[in-house]
Formats: C-alpha cells, structure tokens, sequence
C-alpha cells in the first residue's frame, strides 16, 4: 500500500458512514475516533491488575515467573495493554492483514494509557518500532508497529527512531516454538550507525508479544549500539 492508497484509505473513513470495526454496529457518536463501539470495547480483557510477571508481564502468582527466572532478558520489562483474544485480536488482524490502518488510533490509545500507568514506561526517552521485514513491507505497505509508535509519540511527544533493522528476511514466528523462534530471531536486528540511541531510555513498541524472543533480540541490538535501557510495549500479549 502506497502513501496515496494510505490517504484515500482515512478519506474514506471520513465520508462514509461510521460503524464499529468489529462488528459492523452504526456508531451514532465516535468519541475521539474510537471506530469500536461500546460493547466491542468492554469485550477487550485490559491488563491492569498488578498480579504479573515484574518482567515479562504475563499473568502469574509468582513475580519473576517461573520463565524469567530461569531465562535473563535484555530488555528491563515488558508491559502489554491486553490479552491477545477476541476483538483486541481481530483489532490487531484488521491493521495488519486488511490494513485498516485507521485502527492504529484506538490501539495506540491503549499503549498511551498503559505507558502512563506505569511510570517507569513513562521515562523513556525514546520510541523504536520493532522493524518488519522487507517483503512483508512491501506486500503490506506499513509498519503496524511503526503507525503504533506514531499515536504514542504524537500524544506525548516521545520522538521515534527508525534506526533499528532487519539484517535479513526471516520466516514468521507464528507457527514456531519458543526454541525455534531463539533460532529464528538470533542476529536478526541491527541498529544503523550515527543512531541516536547512545544513552537513551528505549521504549520499544510492538503490537504482540508472544515468548519475548523477538523483543529479546531487539533489545540485545539496542543495547549493542550503545542504549541505557530498553522496555517493551505492546498492544496484546498471549496468556
């Protein structure tokens, strides 16, 4: 999708009618250009509560969980807005696979909330959107982490960088095992010289995370070039 098909794409959300994206539902009222109805968004299981993992943030009875006691990570935290399921994941697949590319709104608005309830996400000083391949950019035409990190840093004023890159073009993770996808990732990112990241904060974005392995490798290559700290945001994240 080209920048022109990206326009024409959010004029259209302008003149035709309003509905949810989910589930079709007229929208009389879109308050802050949500383009999910009220139902739809009470449907979305939100990651508030404080019984998580201190690291990786999934739901667990013990901090550190059992995983990243056994396994040190290089990013500090990981903090996810909600669980992958239901219509936070079919929010995530209408950007990704049918560039509704409108809906990187109400996802980042959920990344700006959680990165405001926790303060120590809040401290960063930069935001670096996990890269995406690129074949899969050019079939696809965006970035959903990078529309993602656009909302964020538009609505707090956190400036991005793009430095970070893929050395090379990688099978998806999808269908893989924690092992597999260590091996998959392992030397996949690299960070551009003259980056800007040397001594920063890093609050990565993403939109799912699912066994850390890519917001893993990200984080090793960050730190390489010279990074502070890094932190994971992402939109969802798997039980």
């Amino acid at each position: 999708m080209n920048k022109f098909s990206l326009l024409l794409n959010g004029l259209s959300d302008l003149i035709f009618p309003f509905s949810c994206a989910v589930c079709h539902k007229g929208l009389e009222v879109r308050l802050g250009r949500q383009y999910l109805c009220a139902e739809c968004l009470g449907k979305i299981r939100l990651i508030i509560k404080e019984d998580i993992c201190s690291c990786c943030g999934k739901k667990s009875a013990i901090s550190p969980c059992m995983s990243c006691k056994e396994k040190k990570h290089y990013f500090k935290k990981a903090r996810s807005a909600g669980i992958y399921d239901g219509v936070l994941k079919e929010c995530i697949h209408l950007l990704k696979y049918n560039k509704k590319t409108y809906l990187a709104r109400p996802l980042g608005k959920f990344l700006i909330d959680l990165a405001c309830y926790k303060q120590d996400l809040s401290k960063a000083e930069l935001l670096v959107p996990v890269p995406l391949d690129k074949r899969r950019y050019r079939e696809r035409g965006f970035n959903q982490a990078q529309l993602l990190a656009a909302v964020v840093s538009k609505e707090i004023g956190i400036p991005i960088s793009t430095s970070l890159h893929r050395t090379r073009n990688a099978p998806s993770q999808t269908q893989l095992s924690h092992q597999e996808r260590l091996k998959n990732v392992k030397g996949l990112f690299k960070v551009a010289r003259n980056n800007g990241v040397i001594n920063k904060n890093i609050l990565l974005i993403d939109d799912v995370f699912t066994t850390g392995a890519t917001a893993d490798e990200c984080a090793r290559a960050l730190l390489t070039a010279g990074a502070q700290g890094v932190n994971v945001l992402t939109v969802a994240r798997s039980e």
